[in-house]
């Protein structure tokens, strides 16, 4: 007769969590759209970037509910992009941002990704609401 030597945790295997790997994808998407300037990269990644966070807080139960956080993200990504686009069109004058080039559309990509954030989990939450 052999003996069990394994514990509670051994025989309960739990399933890697997809987060960590969504959160890297996001980043890097986002990344890349951003400094190549392309618009639909930046604002798929950006978005990635901010569920997938919002997802491992929640799973990890360190929120409650992920919606207050991906809004939040979204407001902070309009705000920041906002401020990049009116840089960039010379709306507001920064001597330091004089050489830069390219913060317009920059900007508005963020800005847009914000207001995707924004919108869609609006929705997503009225629906769960229904549900």
């Amino acid at each position: 007769m052999t003996a069990d030597h394994s514990s509670a945790n051994d025989r309960e295997r739990t399933t890697a969590s997809p987060w960590p790997v969504l959160i890297a994808v996001g980043l890097v998407l986002s990344e890349v759209g951003i400094v190549v300037d392309l618009f639909p990269i930046a604002v798929g990644g950006l978005v990635l970037f901010a569920a997938s966070v919002a997802g491992i807080l929640a799973e990890s139960s360190h929120v409650s509910s992920p919606w207050p956080l991906v809004i939040g993200f979204g407001v902070l990504f309009v705000a920041a992009g906002s401020a990049l686009y009116a840089l960039g069109t010379g709306a507001v004058a920064v001597p330091v941002a004089d050489g830069l080039v390219g913060l317009a559309s920059r900007g508005l990509a963020i800005a847009v990704a914000g207001v995707v954030i924004v919108v869609g989990s609006a929705i997503l939450r009225s629906r769960s609401r229904i549900h």
